[in-house]
């Protein structure tokens, strides 16, 4: 079996290959390229998976042309055929590519529950934010630790793997229907939210990091949570707040720009907004009970 993805990486013009980061594990392969690959065509050997930062140019696969977006994840199975058109303005080369071998990625859709053959009935879905996470551990650990660590490697390539397999089969009818689609996107966008709250986030970045409009991210989120994104960016902010100033020392200003408010203003009015007292005579309150 073809262990380092050689056919694909021979398929790279030099110039392109040699502005490439290549990770290769075992079971797949990761290239983050500066440009695409255009005018040469592809038959793809292994399942081969695309993360569209930005929008890419035309592509042809299976005899159809394609206009994918930004936010597309691409899915292609061995035996594929692709080809990237130029175009005269392109956006800037964004993108990743994961190779995956046949045999292994089988072998976890079966592992996984998959019935029958994998096939992708969409090329075009999304992506999820921890796909991203987990992508990032996987070339970590290969560029920190130089694949030693045998049992960590399998853990990411199998995360990776089944992430992948979610994605692909996101947009399909499944036994649940578009439900379990839509609560799957509420779920990453918590996990963002989680993930990202001490930024500065807005319900702008939570929509973008799943690919939804802001007013569809609302609809689901009210339907399956409860409340508005913005309300939950909110209460991740001040239960972390609360949290901080129960457990450490630290001030006002510092809190604040942990949980990710604008200012120590901005925090002071929202907290004592919430729990009715501002957060320096939460902090001397709860300073009091602990002398008592």
């Amino acid at each position: 079996m073809r262990r380092n993805f050689d056919y694909f990486e021979q398929k790279i013009p030099a110039n392109i290959h040699n502005n490439t980061k290549s990770i290769i594990s075992e079971h797949l392969a990761v290239f983050i390229p500066e440009e695409f690959v255009v005018n040469r065509p592809l038959f793809v050997e292994e399942y081969h998976f695309v993360i569209c930062f930005t929008t890419p140019p035309p592509v042809t696969i299976r005899s159809v042309k394609h206009q994918f977006k930004k936010g597309s994840l691409i899915c292609m199975a061995p035996g594929d055929d692709l080809l990237v058109h130029p175009v005269e303005a392109a956006s800037p080369a964004k993108y990743i590519t994961i190779c995956v071998k046949p045999d292994y990625m089988e072998q976890i859709y079966k592992l996984t529950g998959g019935v029958g053959d994998l096939v992708f009935k969409k090329l075009n879905t999304t992506y999820g934010y921890h796909l991203l996470e987990v992508i990032e551990a996987l070339i970590s650990e290969i560029v920190d630790y130089e694949a030693s660590n045998r049992l960590m490697l399998e853990s990411l390539e199998n995360q990776i793997a089944i992430l992948l397999l979610r994605a692909a089969k996101l947009e399909q009818k499944s036994a649940n229907g578009e439900q379990g689609g839509s609560r799957a996107i509420v779920q990453e966008a918590l996990r963002f939210i989680e993930s990202n709250y001490s930024s500065n986030i807005t319900v702008k970045d939570v929509s973008e990091a799943v690919f939804l409009s802001p007013a569809h991210l609302q609809r689901v989120f009210m339907q399956y949570v409860g409340k508005t994104p913005y309300r939950c960016i909110m209460d991740c902010r001040h239960n972390k707040a609360r949290e901080i100033l129960e457990k450490t020392d630290a001030s006002i200003e510092k809190t604040a720009v942990l949980c990710g408010f604008l200012s120590s203003a901005h925090f002071s009015a929202s907290f004592k907004q919430r729990e009715g007292m501002s957060p320096l005579a939460y902090k001397k309150l709860l300073t009091t009970a602990d002398v008592d």
